[in-house]
């Protein structure tokens, strides 16, 4: 049974997805959404449909207010779905599921004495919530877990919960390579991505700085920005390109169902993350040939080449705002200089990879239990 947080756009729920597909053969699936929202969105529509289309069972736990008791609500629905279930193993992903999984555990020994692994999905946990952080972890600590990088895992490690734990394991996201953006000729307008949630994580509070001092330096006037997201800076975000004072054209979009499968409709896509667990929709651009401005941020540093041109140092928006004057004024220059890491990083990320090395996993858990 996977625990997620709902299904709606999201790192970990990508995995979850990919891993109840391409195992299919293998395992038997159940989808536990920790969080249901009125209307899904096309993303949480798809993901539906997609587990519909295999036979996998969607479980919600509440569509109240997770801070308002939705938790204890959720981790009740939790546990009734395992009771039902009575699944060989629970495999959890991020912190709203897993302080779901705590409480049911607390509530429920069936849950508690299930077998469980944990995927660390981030390089920064637990924020604003460091003592239920530690309190959780501390309950969940009879699980084996992975993380999707080397920065995930040490963040995991610091967690002061009392107990003695091995460090996760690392696995490493698939990355299905999405098709290759052809090349737009001559394009006009340049069409520039930024797609994520809408948090400091994702660097959208320094959007502004950096596309207003990136067209005070860019040459080329003709540039429309698509900003495709959600989250809690949307309001100020749309306040400050409404009073945008840019030759640039800025939209702002909701996030992109299947994104990876559009990315042809853009010349190139900023990302300047703080920090990530991994960086899916990082290495999906640059599978697809496009140029790729981002930051060496915890979580990227390490799979991103290490001569890869088009990063900085997190947060500084002068050499982003730099860069992305360079990149726009001279498009096709930076698409062959990128088009070099495309192989290598096909390989490093392939599917079957991350495929085989959870199975390994769910089957020395199975057969510990047995």
């Amino acid at each position: 049974m996977h625990i997620i947080t709902h299904l709606d756009l999201g790192g970990a729920e990508g995995v979850a997805m990919q891993l109840i597909e391409g195992l299919a053969g293998e395992v038997d699936a159940i989808l536990f959404a920790v969080l249901r929202d009125k209307t899904l969105s096309p993303i949480g529509a798809d993901m539906a449909a997609r587990a519909k289309r295999l036979g996998v069972p969607v479980v919600f736990g509440t569509g109240r207010g997770f801070k308002s008791g939705g938790v204890i609500l959720a981790a009740l629905a939790l546990a009734r779905a395992v009771r039902r279930a009575r699944p060989d193993m629970l495999h959890v992903h991020t912190e709203i599921p897993e302080l779901t999984l705590a409480v049911a555990c607390v509530l429920s020994p069936r849950v508690a004495r299930t077998a469980l692994l944990r995927t660390v999905h981030n390089s920064v946990l637990w924020i604003a919530w460091s003592r239920i952080g530690q309190w959780v972890t501390r309950r969940l600590a009879h699980g084996r877990a992975v993380a999707v990088s080397q920065a995930a895992a040490q963040a995991d490690a610091a967690i002061e919960a009392g107990v003695k734990r091995p460090l996760a394991e690392v696995i490493y996201n698939a990355v299905l390579p999405p098709p290759i953006a052809a090349q737009r000729e001559a394009p006009s307008p340049v069409r520039l991505l930024f797609a994520g949630r809408l948090v400091e994580q994702k660097g959208a509070d320094l959007l502004p700085a950096i596309l207003k001092q990136a067209s005070a330096l860019a040459s080329r006037r003709d540039v429309e920005v698509i900003v495709a997201g959600e989250g809690t800076l949307h309001a100020d975000l749309a306040q400050s390109f409404k009073a945008f004072d840019s030759p640039w054209r800025v939209s702002m979009v909701p996030p992109i169902a299947q994104l990876a499968q559009h990315l042809g409709d853009y010349d190139a896509v900023l990302l300047p993350s703080r920090f990530e667990g991994f960086g899916l929709l990082h290495l999906e651009v640059l599978m697809a040939g496009l140029p790729l401005l981002t930051c060496r941020a915890p979580g990227l540093a390490e799979v991103l080449p290490e001569t890869y041109p088009l990063a900085t140092a997190p947060g500084d928006t002068q050499a982003l705002a730099q860069a992305l004057a360079a990149l726009v004024d001279n498009l096709p220059a930076q698409r062959q200089t990128i088009a070099v890491y495309r192989p290598a990083l096909v390989e490093r990320f392939a599917p079957q990879r991350m495929l085989a090395a959870y199975l390994q996993r769910y089957r020395q858990l199975a057969g510990a239990c047995a």
